[in-house]
């Protein structure tokens, strides 16, 4: 006797070897032996046999029509037998009968199942959605195989640009969209980035990390949409500071912040302003020009390339620009002109300020040496015009500054390495130009800011106003908080981030309660507050973030320069096991298949195989070199704990920043 029978959700054929009650132990098609309860029996049968059953059985119910049985099918719920001989006649075969219970099991659109061997019949509304359901998903097959062709063909379907950043980064992994591109990869052989390109959806690979980099931090977009804000009347009757004011950055630099001035009372005496740009008088706390602030948190550099936090016009109407009367905050501080030492209790001012000129690094900076600031013979600079007079006062303020925090520090502060600006034209061609920590102006300007921020910060501690801090232990990381606390690698009292407003979120901030204090107005941020918690948490996150995609940025342009010049020897220094450091760029590249020479080791290497994509290149030892490095190596130079990310792009930190304007 053989058996036709249910398992595991499928329909089998077995020869009976043994009857044991109600329980059967049978042989399958392929030699298999198992158990199978009378119940799951659908019919017994002695022949043909049960090879020659499952060949009729299968032929047959292929030839069924699932939409015609259901036009046959009577009303409520029926055994399969009964459609069987419905189909077949009065007296239908085991093959026949098995051949309608395998069509009908295989078609639940048409037919539910309704217990064991019996069926209904669908319903004609909740069959027409089903079968428009199955059309859905067959179209959607169809449209997935489509869209994977083209693919594998290195063609772009439409639609696909809209989004293509967006598959590669935080897909729908339900999308047909993403199931496409996984597809093509696998049959193309690619990896989702390296087809994207290929098929044209980015041109470079420059244009895919910044657009991947956009989908997750700007989902929404890079730009912004919102009407310029209203300047309020009380800022044209801000009293005007009677100064000339002047700043000095990069020549690429837009978003300026800080400008200074220098106003001789005596022979002996000097008052030097620093005027800091005061967006925090045009946008008001919850406007959408803050939320706009809120959710960027920073501006993002990149080489050639940058994604401003506040909008254009709020950035045209705050900048220092050269020939302009701008909105500033604004604090004083006398100088004694023959030792430097600052008199009195500097004095905070909301005020207009008159930004004479906007100087600028690149002309400069060859120009105004240490020695050239301290030379008394020395009266001009013709590169510097009228505001030289300016620096030299400046120039001595920031020695006594540096000297008073390195007394506090323990150390002096070490700046020999060298940094490195880039230029990026239009066509994609990259300039690196290096310029030294510890040139003048950058000393200068950071001295004079860290003062800024010291200041400023105390002032909101004393007024018992909550402000955000850069904190650090003794022996401790810097962290962010809302209380006032020492900066021991800094060696000031406190320091709240105050000087760029303008790029910075938090000095946004720190700048709306500083001018709650100096005009006598509420402030618009308690201790408590929980969206100023939420900015101090967030802050780091997303600013290590931007830094990361700085990092990555700048190892691309570096591995473009490498190529554009055709330069593969390099010097370097040994920074950690066999990490390099390049002299010639800032560059980091792994020796491989060498025992490290020891950190601070000089050597000469030979670059090869650049990939821009993965922003890896290959590296070999030529040479070690005599002496050990003192301009690329130095005690700030520590590297962080995951130091591969240097090599390896993806885990970067954010680059020391205290200090900078």
């Amino acid at each position: 006797m053989n058996l036709f029978y249910e398992e595991a959700g499928a329909f089998k054929v077995g020869r009976v070897i043994l009857e044991q009650g109600n329980a059967f132990q049978v042989e399958t098609l392929h030699g298999k032996r198992s158990k199978v309860k009378g119940s799951s029996v659908m019919l017994r049968f002695e022949s043909p046999t049960c090879a020659e059953f499952s060949q009729q059985m299968q032929a047959l119910a292929d030839e069924m029509d699932a939409s015609f049985l259901w036009d046959c099918a009577p009303e409520g719920e029926f055994e399969f037998t009964a459609m069987a001989e419905e189909y077949f006649g009065e007296k239908p075969s085991a093959v026949q009968q098995a051949a309608v219970l395998t069509a009908l099991h295989a078609a639940p659109v048409y037919f539910h199942r309704k217990g064991k061997g019996n069926y209904r019949a669908a319903p004609p509304d909740i069959l027409k959605a089903a079968l428009a359901g199955l059309e859905k998903k067959r179209l959607a097959a169809e449209q997935q195989q489509a869209w994977a062709e083209a693919l594998v063909r290195r063609e772009l379907p439409a639609g696909f640009p809209a989004h293509a950043a967006q598959l590669l980064v935080n897909p729908d992994k339900n999308s047909l969209e993403y199931k496409a591109l996984m597809q093509a990869c696998t049959e193309a052989g690619r990896s989702p980035d390296v087809l994207m390109i290929e098929c044209g959806a980015f041109k470079t690979v420059h244009e895919l990390m910044r657009a991947k980099f956009a989908a997750v931090y700007f989902p929404k977009g890079t730009r912004i949409d919102l009407p310029p804000p209203a300047v309020p009347e009380f800022i044209e009757r801000l009293p005007m500071a009677e100064v000339r004011a002047f700043s000095i950055d990069d020549i690429s630099t837009t978003e300026i912040d800080d400008a200074f001035s220098v106003v001789w009372l005596s022979d002996e005496r000097a008052r030097v302003g620093v005027h800091i740009a005061a967006p925090g008088l045009l946008i008001e706390r919850g406007s959408p020009h803050d939320r706009v602030a809120r959710e960027r948190l920073s501006t993002v550099y990149a080489p050639g390339d940058k994604i401003t936090m506040l909008p254009d016009d709020v950035v045209a109407l705050s900048t220092l620009a050269e020939d302009t009367v701008a909105p500033c905050l604004s604090i004083y501080t006398d100088i004694d002109l023959a030792s430097g030492e600052l008199i009195g209790d500097p004095v905070s001012r909301v005020e207009r300020v008159p930004i004479a000129a906007n100087l600028r690094h690149n002309l400069m900076d060859q120009a105004v040496s240490q020695e050239v600031l301290e030379d008394p013979a020395v009266a001009s600079v013709p590169e510097v015009g009228e505001f030289f007079p300016a620096l030299k006062v400046l120039w001595l303020g920031t020695k006594v500054l540096k000297h008073k925090r390195e007394l506090v520090r323990g150390q002096p502060e070490k700046h020999a390495r060298i940094d490195f600006n880039f230029y990026v034209d239009e066509d994609g061609k990259v300039e690196i130009v290096p310029r030294r920590r510890d040139a003048p102006l950058d000393l200068l300007v950071a001295e004079w800011m860290i003062f800024v921020n010291n200041q400023w910060g105390g002032l909101l501690h004393d007024h018992k106003v909550t402000g955000i801090y850069r904190i650090q232990p003794h022996m401790g990381r810097v962290r962010m908080s809302t209380h006032a606390a020492p900066h021991a690698g800094l060696g000031v009292p406190q320091y709240a981030w105050s000087t760029s407003p303008l790029r910075r979120y938090v000095d946004l901030i720190n700048q709306q309660q500083l001018i709650s204090v100096i005009q006598g107005s509420p402030a618009p941020y308690s201790a408590t507050d929980a969206d100023l918690l939420s900015a101090v948490n967030s802050f780091d996150v997303t600013y290590k973030a931007y830094a990361e995609f700085q990092q990555n940025m700048e190892r691309y342009w570096c591995l473009r320069w490498i190529q554009q010049k055709g330069i593969r020897k390099f010097n370097g220094v040994v920074v950690k096991d066999e990490l390099v450091r390049l002299e010639e760029i800032p560059l980091f590249v792994r020796l491989v298949g060498v025992t490290s020479p020891g950190r601070g080791v000089q050597v000469e290497v030979e670059l090869d195989e650049v990939d821009e994509l993965t922003l890896t290149v290959s590296c070999k030892l030529i040479a070690l070199k005599q002496g050990r490095a003192t301009r690329l190596l130095d005690d700030e130079d520590e590297l962080p704990d995951d130091a591969d990310a240097l090599v390896e792009p993806g885990e970067a930190v954010a680059p020391q920043d205290e200090g900078q304007s």
